[in-house]
């Protein structure tokens, strides 16, 4: 089983990452284009998919309306996987702040840390299993990605926390802190999936 450190070492270590991690950051900003830069985490999900090339894929190379139909594809798995579980973890938390009129303090939030925690396991496992064969119905077969969440939480543990803690202290660089943790978590997914990470 590959480490974290391996994986960040491998991905830093090629060449030519940076322009396109700036290029896919700043894209990240922007509202309607920002779905640009999740076609290309999706065209590179793909890519390691099929070829296990970890290397970023050159922008220049790039099919701009695949980009835009495959980062709305991606999207709706972020919503589906993320958004929605982490809107009720807010929701059931403030709920619970309020029925206990504070008295748990940020106990009352520990709804919300579960879901922030197995959250991105279920988007990454959901996406995994979408590439399989470009189907949304095997992204939305819920008891096998409950099965492979539950029987494989604990190798992206460390890599789900180092993302929300990235993502939260560089909150003001937050498209290139995502885009940069999401890249890094789709390679790591892979990389246990795969025998050979090259």
């Amino acid at each position: 089983m590959p480490s974290l450190e391996a994986v960040c070492t491998r991905l830093f270590g090629r060449p030519g990452w940076i322009p396109k991690v700036l290029l896919g950051g700043g894209l990240s900003f922007i509202p309607g284009l920002n779905l640009f830069a999740l076609g290309y985490l999706f065209i590179y999900g793909r890519q390691l998919r099929r070829s296990g090339r970890v290397d970023l894929p050159e922008w220049s190379e790039m099919n701009w309306p695949e980009l835009f139909v495959c980062g709305l594809r991606l999207f709706g798995l972020l919503i589906l996987y993320i958004g929605l579980p982490m809107l009720v973890g807010w929701i059931v938390s403030i709920l619970l702040y309020f029925l206990t009129f504070g008295l748990l303090g940020v106990v009352a939030y520990f709804p919300l840390a579960i879901c922030g925690f197995f959250s991105p396991m279920f988007f990454l496992s959901a996406f995994m299993a979408y590439l399989k064969h470009e189907e949304f119905r095997d992204a939305f077969q819920i008891r096998i990605l409950l099965q492979e969440v539950l029987s494989g939480w604990k190798p992206l543990a460390l890599p789900v926390v180092a993302f929300w803690g990235i993502f939260l202290l560089a909150i003001p660089l937050y498209g290139l802190s995502f885009f940069i943790g999401a890249w890094i978590l789709i390679a790591y997914s892979s990389a246990l999936r795969m025998k050979n990470f090259s």
